[in-house]
């Protein structure tokens, strides 16, 4: 599995841990947990390649399968965000985006320490698989990522600390 000798759990990877996505070789940087109630739990990653770019590796498993999405920070005028909230409906980077999955739940970032903290979840999907996330944070501060599912199997070199 992923080139390595060992099974390496994806929900049960640390700090420092190391692997490549694309040709890019990205490090583990922050580990979040979160708590969706009746809809589970995933476990978030905050990476950061060798030319410090950052993006997330969120895991989730379900039904014995790893459901991964890779992602990135994206800038969008917090007016649209609400817009497409309240409309279910984004048009981003040329791209029209619909709202398919609303998750209500809680988060702890378990790098930095602190409490849980309610979080609310807003997916949005084109047609070409790309994912648009709404993250609604308990001050009602929205951050809005771009990304996509990824298999397994993309996950190369998986290296633990």
């Amino acid at each position: 599995m992923f080139g390595n000798s060992n099974d390496i759990q994806l929900t049960a990877l640390r700090v420092g841990t190391t692997f490549k996505y694309k040709s890019t070789a990205w490090e583990i940087i922050e580990v979040s947990d979160y708590d969706w109630g009746v809809d589970g739990k995933s476990i978030e990653y905050k990476i950061r390649s060798k030319n410090n770019s950052e993006a997330f590796l969120e895991v989730e498993r379900h039904q014995g399968d790893y459901e991964i999405y890779f992602s990135e920070s994206v800038i969008i005028p917090e007016e649209t965000l609400k817009d497409g909230i309240a409309t279910k409906f984004i048009i981003y980077d040329g791209q029209e985006y619909e709202q398919e999955e609303h998750y209500r739940g809680s988060c702890k970032n378990q790098t930095l320490g602190g409490s849980w903290e309610k979080t609310e979840v807003f997916m949005f999907y084109a047609s070409d698989d790309t994912i648009l996330t709404i993250e609604k944070s308990r001050d009602e501060t929205l951050a809005v990522y771009s990304g996509i599912e990824v298999k397994e199997k993309a996950l190369k070199n998986i290296k633990p600390n």
